[in-house]
């Protein structure tokens, strides 16, 4: 065995033989010769072998040794120096590198604090020792200490969610100070569809972002009123009948109309409105209306077909996708934002006639002498004469300034926000309180919502809760009233208010003419309105389970209850030709409204080859929506000072209690695939179909596709830096529409409880229904540019589309 590793060791080793005692001396002279030689040498003098690694001890260099008559340790400690050792086993001289211990790296510790760029204290934060897993995280008051090995060029890494990532060289310090900025994502690099984001320079629809400071600088009113004025393609039509009335909807679209106008009313819906979508999930007008600016992190208008048929069957008229604040890290605070307003009646559009015009504009259409009998011409003549008369005495009523004021509104919005990485909270209490220009209008809302984001590992959950408190109460009469009040009736009464402005007969009697004066309508006691809570609650699950892949499920749950009270007095000249014990009027209706809302979707996206840009979003959404309504009108008041059914006399005649029940509901799947390539050449593929209850049973389904291109020509190389983006897009599809009521594809009856029969209670045909009714479609074409120049300073956007 022994033989054996001698001979293994040949080749690195050089060995001899002898015999050595500790009294022999050894005597050298040597200069600048290598350790190999200085050790041939002591192996001459002592006929000792010599066991050593060759690499070894030619890593030692050159040596110089002069000594006279030393052992044989002094003579290998200068030849060999500290940095190796030896031992004699059997006449063999055994020389190994000297095992050094590493020098104990000394333990540090340091103490800090992690705030905010507003000093704020940030808890949550992790501490990292970069490159390791050595690490604290800072506790309530963003204070932190750790303990770490010290060595040259250490680094401290701070990172939070929200945050940019800090990095911090040691050097020592035994107290640290540390502020994180915020990481900030500009909302015009990302288009917000709702379902899913993408960045705007890969998207190939016409879409436009606004972000909460947008909205504010056009006013703080409400979402819509700021979009009308930011964006030329949102339009609101004005409402010349109940002006700016804040319990009316205002009518809304989006390049226009798609469907047949003024079907408000049949269809329960305006089927030219937009959809609009609140974090994700499908919410009504009013929603949108209510909502506190304040809560609002950015609006995206989505207007083409490209950007539009994610949603298919329900996006031919265009989609407004809100979006709500998240909660910020950091340690716990208290916002308060208070917006007042101040609201004055603008009335130079009403270009009306003066008292002195309109009479004589009467008076030329032949009002007063086209009649070929005598008798009635005196009579018309009188009539002339006493308003001629009202007008020379300089009456001339401007009825229109009557029923409005200078309205006052205010809005409040309190928000307490916190969290660390793995969890955010958010707690908010808002108010709107709106006083409408016309007299005795008005709307309060006042809300509370508790947003929850929860983190852990590859899986996260949001929570969104919302619950929603309104009192509404409309003007007694419309503002139409008094535009069509003639100016030559006077207003200025000594003591009460007359309930005509004029009695008179005219053609021998024949015509009675009874003028009712707004005023004395607008003087008795009535009730209007209106009161609401409803709570809405938006969950959210993502699963990242690798680089690329996120799944997704969410569900939104919403109730309502909505009770309106509406009360005429038997006073009003609405009644005067009424039975005195079917004078005044009770109407009260209560609807409950119960739905779900849910999708799953599946996101792919991924950078294939630094070129290949592919992006996949796959998905199934499911809902319904459940209204009941009943209502009664009761009628026969005494008088006006108690307006409670207990004191009416019966039901309308020809009525009774009302009950109304529907029942709608879809289901859709959906696919949209995007690529890019090299950020130059875009394409977007959309498909979707759609399943609804609302048409008829041989039309239940339909498809819905888009499909858009673009090209980002200021990526391409003969592009100069001048331009900061010009991107070519054109878009085709056929979005849908089903902004109809419930039943219309049904044939649908009406009990009718005076038609009793040995078979049952009767029932009349309400309405004939449609087996073969179909969805509405839409063909959508856009082609647009958008150009940015002048470092971002001029910004165009030009679509057309037919």
């Amino acid at each position: 065995m022994k033989l054996t590793v001698f001979l293994i060791l040949f080749g690195i080793l050089r060995l001899s033989a002898g015999t050595y005692t500790q009294a022999d001396s050894i005597s050298l002279d040597l200069s600048n010769a290598t350790c190999k030689e200085a050790l041939d040498a002591i192996k001459k003098q002592t006929k000792l072998d010599f066991f050593y690694n060759n690499q070894e001890i030619n890593a030692v260099g050159r040596v110089s040794v002069h000594c006279q008559n030393v052992s044989l340790d002094e003579a290998l400690r200068q030849v060999l120096g500290k940095k190796f050792t030896f031992r004699i086993v059997d006449n063999t001289v055994v020389i190994r590198p000297q095992e050094t211990k590493p020098a104990p790296v000394q333990q540090r510790v340091v103490k800090g604090v992690v705030v905010d760029v507003q000093g704020l204290p940030l808890p949550g934060v992790t501490v990292l020792l970069k490159g390791t897993t050595l690490g604290a995280s800072t506790d309530m008051d963003g204070k932190f200490t750790l303990s770490f090995p010290h060595t040259a060029g250490t680094v401290l890494q701070f990172s939070f969610i929200g945050m940019k990532t800090a990095e911090v060289t040691f050097s020592g310090q035994t107290e640290l100070k540390v502020v994180l900025e915020e990481e900030t994502t500009q909302m015009d690099e990302v288009v917000v569809t709702g379902i899913f984001e993408r960045k705007s320079e890969s998207f190939t629809g016409s879409a436009t972002t606004y972000k909460k400071e947008d909205l504010k600088m056009m006013g703080s009113q409400n979402i819509l009123q700021s979009l009308k004025t930011l964006d030329p393609s949102f339009h609101i039509t004005p409402n010349n009948e109940f002006g700016s009335d804040p319990n009316k909807l205002p009518d809304i679209d989006i390049r226009g109309k798609t469907s047949i106008v003024n079907l408000k009313e049949d269809y329960a819906v305006d089927p030219n409105q937009p959809l609009f979508i609140l974090d994700g999930f499908e919410v009504d007008l009013q929603t949108i209306v209510d909502l506190n600016m304040e809560r609002v992190a950015s609006v995206t208008i989505l207007k083409d077909a490209a950007s539009t048929a994610i949603y298919g069957s329900r996006a031919a008229n265009g989609v407004v996708v809100v979006e709500t604040k998240r909660p910020a890290p950091g340690t716990l605070r208290l916002s308060y934002n208070g917006d007042f307003t101040v609201q004055m009646p603008d009335l130079s559009d009403y270009n009306m006639m003066n008292a002195a015009e309109k009479l004589e504009f009467e008076w030329l259409t032949g009002y007063y002498t086209k009649t070929s009998n005598e008798e009635y011409l005196v009579d018309r003549m009188n009539l002339y004469n006493q308003r001629l008369k009202n007008v020379q005495s300089g009456v001339d009523t401007y009825w229109l300034s009557e029923p409005v004021r200078t309205g006052f509104s205010h809005k409040h919005n309190m928000y307490v926000e916190g969290g660390d990485d793995a969890m955010l909270y958010g707690v908010g209490l808002s108010y709107n309180g709106t006083q409408g220009v016309m007299e005795q209008s008005g709307r309060d809302v006042l809300s509370f919502n508790i947003d929850l984001r929860y983190r852990k590992g590859k899986f996260s959950f949001d929570n969104k809760f919302t619950l929603d408190y309104t009192e509404s109460q409309n003007a007694p009469q419309s503002f139409s009233v008094y535009v069509q009040t003639n100016p030559y009736y006077p207003k200025d009464y000594e003591g009460s208010v007359p309930k005509y402005l004029e009695e008179s007969s005219v053609d021998g009697g024949f015509w009675s003419i009874k003028v009712e004066n707004p005023l004395y309508n607008a003087s008795l006691n009535y009730l209007d309105g209106a009161k609401e809570i409803s709570f809405r609650n938006n969950f959210q699950m993502e699963w990242r389970p690798m680089d690329g892949i996120m799944a997704r499920g969410r569900i939104s749950l919403t109730k309502g209850n909505n009770k309106s009270e509406k009360f005429k007095s038997p006073f009003h000249t609405d009644f005067d030709e009424t039975e005195k014990t079917e004078r005044g009027s009770y109407t009260k209706s209560t609807t409950d409204r119960w739905g779900y809302d849910g999708d799953v979707t599946v996101t792919y996206g991924k950078l294939l080859g630094d070129v290949h840009q592919v992006n996949a979003v796959l998905g199934w959404n499911f809902s319904s929506t459940r209204l009941i309504n009943d209502a009664f009108t009761a009628i026969g008041f005494p008088d006006d000072n108690v307006p409670n059914p207990a004191f009416a006399n019966e039901y309308a005649t020809e009525s009774k209690p009302s009950y109304n029940e529907s029942t709608t509901r879809s289901t859709s799947f959906y696919l949209n695939l995007n690529y890019a390539y090299n950020n130059r050449y875009l394409l977007d593929v959309n498909y979707r179909k759609d399943g609804s209850s609302v048409f008829g049973t041989n039309k239940r389904f339909t498809d819905s596709w888009s499909v858009g291109v673009a090209w980002n020509i200021h990526n391409e190389a003969f592009i100069g830096d001048w331009v900061n983006w010009l991107k070519l897009r054109f878009s085709v599809g056929n979005p849908g529409n089903q902004n109809f009521s419930a039943y219309k594809a049904y044939t649908t009856y009406v009990y009718n409880t005076n038609l009793q029969n040995a078979f049952g209670m009767g029932a009349n045909v309400s309405g004939f229904g449609n087996p073969d009714l179909k969805w509405q479609k839409t063909m959508d074409y856009n082609l647009g540019l958008d150009l940015t120049v002048l470092n971002n300073r001029l910004k165009i956007n030009t679509d057309v589309y037919w």
